[in-house]
């Protein structure tokens, strides 16, 4: 057994695969499940090399025959009021999402989490990942950590978030949050009460089969007519546990420019930040809960700033969803100027942030110095040598000619591509 997966405090060093599974023993899970695939393999892993510390507290951690029969598995903890979890990559969300769809309208008892490992660069992954989308077609709240503390502590709220809303959540990490790594600070397991030691007796006829059971016309009627009382009760939570955050905005003046972003994108955005000097000088709106948006504090941070900048990797969904709430807004006379939004496509003609291949600081420090420089360099008193500086080396580093053996990609047993 890895101790570091029962120690209770301090801190100690982890992967982002052995957070997520050190998030759910401080989270009172009482089912593990899913299926492996990159960027998630790994917490298979370290599910199967501590399979002793699961079953001395009970904890059921099974992978699932595929991603939908874990998701069903989700859906039969709710009958029982526990907390459960399943694990996939972006490919296998596809496989779940008619399980998630049906599940999510039944709703939660115990709190029901889905994790999904998204590969933007398409590094390991047959088609380029953005499960953002599909977590949002089946009306799930989506959580995206950021820090390798958040991406443990982070499971508990979003369980807690899924009880409060009566919802299923969406949880999404990326390959470098997931094969990376850091330092985090610990707190004490919590074992589940119901457990495959202490067990529980369902009696059938007490549950609610007009909830439980998803069937037209009349429990699919109602199960999206519920959605909105239950999305909302979702921001409600995330603003408790104030996922959602303003920083650097430190007075009531306006800002000239602010920046929007969530995820692994918010800490390549503060990477290139502190490289340009401009560390904690441009405020910064970070989303942790990305669906539904929370309009409320769209609007607080347009009253701070005059235009915005959105950096998310791949597709420009942030981005849209800010554009139609600040026009929602303003339309309701709540803001009293229309503030304007860039992202993958910036003023003056000049390239935005690229929808594929992922990003990382240097992509971002490329797109940024000549937006920084034709747009904001006098408003924001921005020093030019440094600018110049980065471009010099980002210059130099591209420059670099690296071979590096071809490998050839190796797929899952019993993935119909492997031969």
């Amino acid at each position: 057994m890895d101790a570091r997966l029962i120690q209770a405090s301090g801190a100690n060093v982890y992967t982002g695969c052995e957070l997520l599974v050190k998030g759910t023993l401080e989270s009172n899970v009482s089912l593990i499940t899913g299926y492996p695939g990159s960027p998630i393999a790994e917490v298979f892993d370290v599910l199967e090399h501590n399979a002793s510390l699961f079953r001395e507290n009970g904890i059921v951690a099974q992978m699932a025959n595929n991603e939908a029969l874990s998701v069903a598995r989700l859906n039969g903890a709710q009958m029982a009021n526990l907390r459960a979890v399943a694990f996939m990559k972006s490919v296998g969300f596809h496989v779940a999402t008619d399980a998630l769809a049906i599940s999510n309208l039944a709703g939660t008892t115990g709190g029901a989490v889905v994790v999904v490992g998204d590969d933007p660069g398409s590094g390991s992954t047959q088609v380029p990942a953005d499960s953002r989308y599909l977590a949002r077609h089946v009306y799930t709240p989506v959580l995206e950590p950021s820090t390798f503390q958040e991406i443990k502590d982070w499971l508990s709220a979003a369980f807690e978030i899924s009880v409060e809303s009566n919802l299923f959540v969406t949880y999404l990490v990326t390959v470098n949050q997931a094969d990376g790594g850091g330092d985090v600070l610990l707190r004490p397991n919590r074992y589940p009460e119901i457990n495959a030691k202490t067990q529980l007796t369902l009696d059938t006829e007490l549950i609610d089969a007009s909830n439980r059971v998803v069937l037209p016309p009349d429990s699919t009627r109602i199960g999206i007519e519920t959605l909105k009382e239950r999305l909302p009760n979702a921001v409600k939570a995330a603003r408790k546990h104030k996922l959602n955050r303003i920083y650097y905005a430190h007075d009531s003046s306006t800002h000239e420019f602010g920046f929007v972003s969530s995820g692994v994108a918010y800490t390549y955005l503060q990477h290139a930040l502190h490289e340009l000097g401009l560390e904690g000088k441009i405020p910064i709106l970070k989303f942790g809960l990305t669906h539904p948006i929370d309009d409320e504090i769209v609007r607080e941070f347009a009253m701070r700033v005059r235009e915005i900048c959105v950096i998310e990797e791949n597709r420009p969904l942030l981005e849209n969803e800010v554009k139609s709430s600040l026009s929602q807004l303003y339309q309701n006379g709540e803001i009293d100027l229309f503030v304007q939004v860039w992202g993958k496509q910036f003023p003056d003609g000049l390239e935005g942030i690229p929808e594929m291949v992922g990003l990382n600081p240097s992509v971002i420090m490329q797109k940024l110095i000549p937006l920084l420089r034709t747009r904001y360099l006098m408003k924001l008193k921005i020093d030019d040598g440094v600018l110049l500086q980065e471009e010099e080396r980002i210059k130099q580093a591209n420059s670099h000619e690296v071979e590096i053996p071809g490998r050839t990609p190796t797929f899952c047993p019993g993935c119909p591509h492997r031969d």
